[in-house]
C-alpha cells in the first residue's frame, strides 16, 4: 500500500510538472499590448481638418494576417457630440512596420466633388478597443482614448494674412532704406571724386600727401559701401567745349529757304509796321513831282515859240 501510494504521488507529480510546461508557452505568450506612441499625441489642439490620420504604433505585430481581421475593427473615431465619424483603419505596409497602424478619418463631404472635412475648432475623440491583440497573443486589456481638436481655419487666414502684410511692409521699408543708403554712398561718391586735396590740407592743417591719404581711405570705405547696396560711381561729368557743334545734315533738310521778305499778314498776323502806307505816300509824292515838271516843260516850250513868232513878224 505505501508503495502504491508513493507510485501515484509520483505520477501526480509528474502530470503537474508536464501540465505546467505545456502551458507555460502560452502564459508567455500573453500579457498586455502596449501602445508606444500616436500622432497626433492625445491633446493635441492643431490637428487639420482635411485628410486627418491618426498613426498609432504599438510594440507588437499588430498586422498579421493572424489577427489583422479583427484588429481592423477596434477602433472608432467620434465627435464632441458622439456621433461616429465614419474611419478605416489601414496596416503598415513595409518591412519593420508590423506594430503600425493608420486610422484615417472619412468624413462625409457636405457637397459632391469635394473632399471630405472635419468641423474646424471642434473635438474628436479616437477609442481603441481592449480587444486589439498582437500575433504572440497579448491584448490591450483595457480601452484606450485619443483626444485631439481640429485648428480654427477663420483665425489661422486672418493670421496668414497679417503675417503677408506685415512681410511686403517689410520689404518696401528694406526697400527704401536700401535705396536711401544706395544715394547716400552715390552722393558721398561724387563729392569725394571733387574733393581737393589741397584745400582739405589747408583746413586740416596737414600735408598734401597726408590730405591725399585720408581722401583714399574715404573712397576705399566708400566703395565698399556701393558694392553692399549695389551702387555705382557715378561718372566725371564731361567738360562743355567751345568749339561750337556743327549741325546734323538731318537738321539741315529741315531749313527752308524762301526768295525774298513776305508781308506778315501772311502768317496771320495783323500788326501794321507802315511800311505799305509809307510806301504809297512816297509813290504820291514822286507823282506830284512828276507832274509839277512836266508842266513847267511845258510851259517853257510855249514861250519860246511866241518869241520866234514875233521875230519872224518884225
Amino acid at each position: 500500500m505505501k508503495t502504491f501510494a508513493r507510485v501515484s504521488g509520483v505520477v501526480a507529480f509528474l502530470m503537474i510538472v508536464l501540465t505546467l510546461a505545456l502551458a507555460a508557452p502560452a502564459l508567455a505568450a500573453g500579457g498586455t499590448l502596449e501602445l508606444i506612441k500616436s500622432t497626433p499625441e492625445n491633446g493635441n489642439t492643431r490637428v487639420p481638418i482635411e485628410n486627418v490620420g491618426v498613426k498609432l504604433f504599438f510594440k507588437g505585430d499588430v498586422t498579421a494576417e493572424s489577427v489583422w481581421a479583427g484588429n481592423k475593427g477596434c477602433f472608432s473615431l467620434t465627435d464632441s457630440k458622439g456621433k461616429e465619424v465614419p474611419s478605416s483603419a489601414y496596416p503598415g505596409v513595409k518591412k519593420g512596420e508590423e506594430g503600425y497602424i493608420l486610422v484615417l478619418a472619412q468624413p462625409v463631404p457636405l457637397k459632391e466633388g469635394q473632399p471630405g472635412q472635419l468641423a474646424q475648432k471642434s473635438d474628436y475623440k479616437l477609442t481603441i478597443s481592449g480587444d486589439l491583440a498582437s500575433a504572440d497573443g497579448a491584448k490591450l486589456g483595457n480601452a484606450m482614448t485619443i483626444d485631439f481638436t481640429t485648428m480654427d481655419v477663420a483665425a489661422n487666414s486672418k493670421l496668414s494674412m497679417m503675417l503677408m502684410v506685415l512681410m511686403m511692409v517689410a520689404v518696401i521699408a528694406l526697400m527704401f532704406v536700401t535705396n536711401w543708403r544706395k544715394m547716400k554712398a552715390e552722393a558721398e561718391a561724387a563729392a569725394l571724386m571733387k574733393a581737393n586735396p589741397y584745400r582739405i590740407a589747408k583746413e586740416k592743417s596737414i600735408t598734401v600727401d597726408e590730405a591725399k591719404a585720408l581722401i583714399a581711405k574715404a573712397k576705399e570705405k566708400n566703395q565698399k559701401q556701393l558694392d553692399k547696396v549695389g551702387g555705382k560711381t557715378p561718372a566725371l561729368e564731361e567738360k562743355k567745349s567751345a568749339v561750337p557743334r556743327i549741325e546734323s545734315k538731318k537738321k539741315k533738310k529741315n531749313t527752308h529757304k524762301v526768295k525774298g521778305p513776305r508781308p506778315i499778314s501772311e502768317g496771320g498776323g495783323v500788326y501794321k509796321t507802315g511800311r505799305k502806307a509809307e510806301k504809297a505816300r512816297k509813290a504820291k509824292a514822286a507823282a506830284v513831282r512828276k507832274a509839277a515838271s512836266g508842266g513847267q516843260k511845258q510851259a517853257g516850250s510855249g514861250a519860246g515859240k511866241t518869241q520866234k513868232g514875233k521875230s519872224k513878224k518884225k
